[in-house]
């Protein structure tokens, strides 16, 4: 009897149906995807200006996509961004202003010990709806303001524009 016992335990442990050895649960954070873009690229009028360039991301656990801004510093040593003060405008179509402020605290992201330059880093949060606006308009202008500067920049059909509606309908 004993060795049945025996036998019968150790099949069931070998199966995987042995309770105490093995365990499965759902783990929702099995199902999720994550999207960023490569840098997307403005045009813009005025070259003086220190240019910023864009970062799409998309993770599917929420709805709402994010829009990383990236400024590099033209002055030695001075900080572009303004904190939580930075703020993101763009003008849709000439019709609509849809305004912006960082969801976190702006960073700097890389330094240049030669030339005493920095790149800045802030994020905003963005909801699909005016995703999706900004992606089919006809036109569009942005307006990045900072510390001691404003930079705007606009759309162009060959980079911004293509690149917004590729990172649209790849993303989920």
């Amino acid at each position: 009897m004993n060795k049945f016992i025996s036998f019968f335990a150790i099949l069931l442990a070998l199966s995987g149906c042995y309770a105490i050895g093995t365990s499965s649960s759902y783990n929702s954070g099995f199902t999720w995807a994550r999207s960023e873009s490569k840098p997307v690229y403005l045009s813009f009028v005025n070259t003086k200006t220190t240019p910023f360039y864009f970062l799409l991301n998309r993770d599917s656990k929420q709805k709402d996509y994010k829009l990383t801004v990236r400024w590099s510093n033209s002055k030695k040593g001075d900080i572009l961004h303004n904190g939580f003060d930075t703020t993101l405008k763009f003008l849709v179509d000439k019709l609509k202003i849809l305004t912006f402020k960082p969801i976190l605290r702006p960073k700097v992201v890389a330094y240049n010990i030669n030339s005493r330059t920095h790149e800045e880093e802030v994020v905003f949060s963005i909801s699909e709806e005016e995703f999706r606006e900004i992606t089919y308009a006809k036109s569009v202008t942005v307006e990045l303001t900072g510390r001691h500067n404003t930079v705007m920049g606009t759309f162009n059909r060959r980079n911004t524009f293509k690149a917004f509606k590729e990172f649209i309908e790849t993303s989920y």
